[in-house]
């Protein structure tokens, strides 16, 4: 089936047939892009992206270099590092269980928006901004842990 995650030719067997930089790179790249447009609604909504200090003070946020570097530096030091310890040996166990430990920590990091006192806007902006990620990383380890194009054909025969 074309649309089948499973199948061959689909877009994440295209995307597994690439080097482990690129699958990191665009990964990051179409999270990055996603979040920023979320960051829009979010403002578009009337968002203001200031939490609330423990003192009770209001702290105006550095958004949208926060949702820059709060999606680009865990993504992609997470995603390197599952493949540089999945170079060193059991790769398929290595990025699964990097996919388990990469959402788990997008999706829990979640309550620390409905926690800090953002306004609703934000609240929600941010909330689904983790779920990007959390997306992002299942898919992308997804594509890495997937045999490449030559591993799936098998053995050349002569």
């Amino acid at each position: 089936m074309p649309g089948d995650v499973h199948a061959g030719g689909s877009s994440l067997g295209r995307i597994a047939d690439r080097p482990p930089a690129a699958v990191t790179a665009g990964a990051v790249a179409a999270a990055l892009g996603v979040n920023l447009a979320l960051w829009l609604v979010g403002l578009a909504f009337g968002g203001s992206f200031q939490y609330v200090e423990a003192d009770g003070s209001l702290h105006t946020t550095t958004a949208p270099q926060g949702v820059i570097t709060m999606t680009v530096l865990p993504l992609s030091g997470g995603l390197a590092l599952s493949v540089l310890l999945a170079a060193a040996g059991r790769r398929r166990f290595v990025l699964r269980s990097a996919q388990v430990v990469g959402v788990g920590a997008a999706l829990a990091t979640t309550v620390q928006t409905f926690t800090a006192g953002f306004d609703v806007p934000s609240t929600i902006a941010l909330s689904v901004m983790h779920i990007v990620v959390a997306a992002v990383v299942l898919l992308a380890l997804e594509a890495l842990a997937r045999p490449q194009r030559a591993e799936r054909a098998g053995p050349a025969r002569g």
